[in-house]
């Protein structure tokens, strides 16, 4: 498997600037590699001591939005390369290809998703911005997508992660690179403890990710912290999170 431990030692998973196009994409630079999410940050480092964590006293979980089936068979073993190249390695030249009217279309529009749609893909895009769809992607690989608060269920544990996530986003927003660290640490002993401690529940919907024995398709929806190369993860990482959710 691609995951130990804890789940949620790092929690901001913003990672992509901008859609896969006829222009081309180039993912934020610098990427924090640790072990369930991706941390995008520009060169200033804001004092972890002024950065967060801020009050979230008032900080409520969305919605989880449910996620689109895993195995759409709507990208070919080569569009899945090219993308992840594309979008994780910022080779422009393989962009051009899932333009619209361009062959990679159906492909790109199964990856591609916008937070007011109905369903979710394996990005999720509010304006230019994107974040990988982590929360539904381990909903589809445990088949807890029936559980999910907004399909009427009693709480998946992507509804858990999806709420966790939030809550330290909402944190530390503000803190980048090594201080954002720092802050969610803080968060997740703190205030962030109440949305955090039932994802780590070994009697909770997570349940089954603390241990060795995850089921396997969840390994698809998480980075390989064996991968050090930062852009090399990213690439990585989409391959096997593409190749589940829009591959045969």
């Amino acid at each position: 498997m691609t995951r130990r431990g804890p789940i949620l030692l790092i929690a901001s998973f913003v990672v992509v600037s901008s859609r896969c196009s006829s222009q081309g994409s180039e993912p934020d630079a610098g990427f924090d590699a640790h072990l369930d999410v991706v941390q995008s940050y520009d060169a200033v480092v804001p004092d972890a001591a002024t950065c967060g964590p801020v009050d979230v006293s008032s900080y409520q979980p969305a919605p989880l939005t449910p996620p689109n089936p895993p195995h759409q068979a709507k990208c070919t073993e080569q569009q899945i390369s090219d993308y992840a190249q594309c979008q994780g390695a910022g080779d422009t030249s393989l962009c051009k290809e899932f333009a619209d009217g361009q062959p990679g279309q159906t492909c790109r529009q199964c990856i591609e998703t916008q937070s007011t749609d109905p369903r979710w893909g394996v990005i999720v895009f509010t304006g230019s911005n994107g974040v990988y769809d982590i929360a539904g992607c381990v909903d589809d690989a445990l088949g807890e997508v029936s559980d999910e608060k907004a399909s009427g269920g009693k709480g998946s544990c992507g509804d858990l992660l999806f709420g966790s996530y939030g809550c330290q986003n909402a944190a530390c927003s503000a803190c980048k690179a090594s201080a954002f660290d720092a802050c969610v640490a803080t968060a997740v002993a703190g205030a962030c403890n109440t949305y955090d401690a039932p994802v780590e529940s070994k009697t909770g919907p997570c349940a089954a990710l603390l241990g060795d024995a995850s089921p396997p398709d969840t390994s698809a929806c998480f980075p390989d912290p064996s991968i050090t190369d930062a852009t090399q993860q990213q690439v990585d990482w989409l391959t096997r999170m593409v190749g589940y959710m829009c591959g045969p």
